[in-house]
């Protein structure tokens, strides 16, 4: 499969061993990809007017569009022409969260109706500049190991007793780590304290450290007394923040913007996880 196109991933592994210097056998013992499709991405890099550290630092877009050719014999123009005036639409159906709708499910529809269309890396790319262009927020800055953001996803999961038959609603906690977006997932028997907090400790022992301050909304389980400025915690929570010598805080009430990186897990969670399941 020398002709075989590459994911970006790995496409950019093989930009940072030429980097290093590395031959062609060397990158194929290390990667697995074949010699001959290594050979041929190092021509497409080297017939850019780039060196191999300019094209690595490249978005994954622009690096896309230089390394594989467009596949359509319409222009640029024509396919922005079809695609431009569904924009607005894939927008709000991409925000109806209840319905975990992705970008993926939207491109292999859009590609159905228009299959000498955008390939997916550039469908995503002009949907996303038209959301951004049309919800304009201040971005956020994490430092590493700062905060971890929790929260319950708004979907649970259910199992089924096996004797019964009973349906049984699990609720799901999602823990997240801003800065590198690692998260933790984990369906529980009920969403009280007691099987919560023995969550959250597995939760710091999967990512491997306690962060500085937890983030959560204002649940019950975790706030006496919701406040804009200076909620309350539950004694409980205090007395495991000090055990694990962390800080509890707490967002402004019905604000999610103030958590988007576990509003963002949660959604990875549906398609990843709930969807499969």
């Amino acid at each position: 499969m020398a002709n075989k196109a590459l994911t970006m991933l790995q496409t950019r592994r093989i930009l940072k061993l030429l980097m290093e210097g590395c031959s062609l056998r060397e990158i194929h013992r290390s990667t697995g990809i074949h010699r001959l499709t290594i050979k041929n991405y190092q021509h497409r890099f080297q017939s850019s007017d780039k060196t191999f550290s300019e094209l690595f630092t490249l978005p994954d877009y622009d690096l896309s569009v230089l390394v594989h050719p467009p596949r359509s014999t319409k222009t640029t123009d024509e396919r922005y022409a079809d695609l431009y005036p569904q924009l607005q639409r894939l927008a709000e159906e991409l925000g109806k969260k209840h319905f975990h709708v992705t970008k993926q499910v939207l491109w292999e529809e859009y590609l159905r109706d228009h299959p000498t269309g955008y390939q997916y890396s550039q469908f995503c790319y002009y949907l996303d500049q038209h959301i951004q262009q049309h919800d304009a927020t201040m971005p956020q800055q994490h430092q590493p190991g700062y905060r971890l953001q929790i929260d319950f996803a708004g979907d649970p999961l259910w199992i089924i007793e096996p004797l019964s038959r009973e349906r049984i609603e699990c609720p799901v906690l999602v823990c997240t780590l801003p800065c590198s977006s690692f998260f933790y997932v984990e369906p529980l028997s009920s969403a009280r304290q007691e099987h919560m907090i023995p969550a959250l400790n597995r939760a710091l022992a999967y990512l491997g450290g306690v962060p500085k301050n937890i983030l959560s909304d204002n649940m019950k389980q975790v706030v006496t007394k919701a406040s804009r400025y200076e909620p309350i915690f539950n004694e409980l929570m205090e007395q495991w923040a000090l055990h694990y010598q962390t800080n509890m805080q707490a967002t402004r009430i019905v604000r999610p913007k103030d958590k988007p990186s576990v509003e963002g897990s949660v959604h990875h969670a549906y398609s990843q996880i709930y969807a499969r399941l």
